[in-house]
């Protein structure tokens, strides 16, 4: 069972080097400035898992369509434009995401707003934006097999829902809000923000890998649930104590006032002045010494806030095992069981090293 990241970027090497050229292609800007800060951008590439996820459901399409195709020379390229297109505009959220969130470090190196201030990072961000809607034209226009109106209309909506899950989340973080509804409130931010691209991921995908719609609804809604699962896991993720399994996090969120799924259940259930102490380290943007992060994960555990938040991950991974199990095997199927595996056992991990580590 595949345990790391690398297990799917060794197996889909050729398709995710060439949409690493077309996120590079797609991206180009005639302004120097404006090229080397895409560079910055484009170079510290993460995990990659919305491309990973379309390029999956591209080939499980595919193959249960056509299975004894020999030439998939213009198919690979097919997926590889638009999962370049698709990850530009993950590229752009987490430029405004850095900005909002004001996160100075991603993937151990600078944000785009920490070496150039908010203003170039917000409008660079447009840009890539601008730049992934530019190049669906023109793969229309220029008659290629990939795009078709339903394929099109999917990527704007979901554009339309990331856009409004960042001004929703933006809202909720700025305004006092009941705790009592703020999980609901949590889950319809994280359905437009997050879940939005990785539900169209795989649907573009299996669109692109076959015209026959059996499959394309299911693996839709696959997507759906990793993306939510994801969420979670990377809310819980902010409490580990462990650099490998934080990153660069490691109680961001609630210095910079960000209400995550363990932050919200922590208020809901605090008692005995636990709530109190909570909201003077929440959004007081100051570093935290080990004594206060010890505190805030005292109250995070004896509310049972991780536990909650690492029961709803559960859930959603129960779903996309379940929706799998609906799809015939092949080999791509296989590799989407993995990658829901994959992020199972990232959550275990976060989780046991919050536990573990309790003061």
């Amino acid at each position: 069972m595949a345990n790391t990241i690398d297990h799917f970027h060794s197996a889909l090497k050729t398709e995710l080097d060439l949409t690493q050229k077309y996120i590079i292609s797609f991206s180009e800007a005639k302004d120097s400035l404006t090229r080397k800060s895409i560079g910055h951008i484009v170079k510290n590439k993460g995990k990659m898992l919305r491309p990973i996820l379309l390029i999956l459901s591209g080939w499980y399409s595919y193959r249960a369509s056509n299975p004894k195709s020999k030439d998939d020379t213009l198919f690979i390229d097919d997926i590889a434009k638009v999962a370049a297109i698709l990850e530009l505009i993950q590229m752009s959220s987490l430029i405004h995401d850095d900005v909002l969130d004001h996160a100075s470090v991603r993937r151990n190196k600078a944000t785009l707003n920490n070496l150039k201030g908010n203003r170039f990072a917000i409008l660079l961000g447009d840009y890539l934006v601008a730049q992934s809607l530019k190049n669906c034209y023109q793969l229309i226009h220029n008659a290629e097999r990939i795009f078709d109106p339903v394929i099109l209309y999917s990527m704007l909506d979901s554009i339309s829902k990331l856009v409004l899950g960042e001004v929703q989340q933006n809202n909720f973080n700025e305004h006092t809000h009941s705790y009592k509804n703020g999980v609901d409130k949590y889950f319809e931010i994280v359905e437009n923000k997050t879940a939005s691209l990785f539900s169209l991921s795989c649907f573009v995908g299996s669109s692109i890998g076959s015209r026959d719609t059996k499959y394309t609804e299911i693996l839709k809604q696959l997507g759906h649930n990793i993306g939510i699962a994801y969420q979670i896991i990377d809310d819980i993720r902010d409490f580990a104590p462990t650099k490998e399994i934080s990153g660069e996090k490691n109680f961001q969120d609630i210095r910079f006032g960000i209400k995550t799924l363990p932050i919200i259940y922590a208020f809901q259930f605090s008692q005995n002045g636990e709530s109190e102490r909570l909201a003077g380290y929440f959004n007081s943007r100051k570093d935290l010494s080990k004594k206060e992060k010890n505190e805030i994960t005292l109250i995070l555990t004896g509310t049972q806030s991780i536990e909650r938040s690492f029961r709803k991950v559960q859930f959603y991974i129960s779903n996309a095992r379940q929706i799998l199990s609906q799809l015939p095997e092949n080999q791509y199927s296989i590799m989407l069981s993995e990658m829901v595996s994959y992020l199972s056992e990232s959550s275990e991990r976060a989780v046991s090293d919050i536990i573990k580590t309790k003061p």
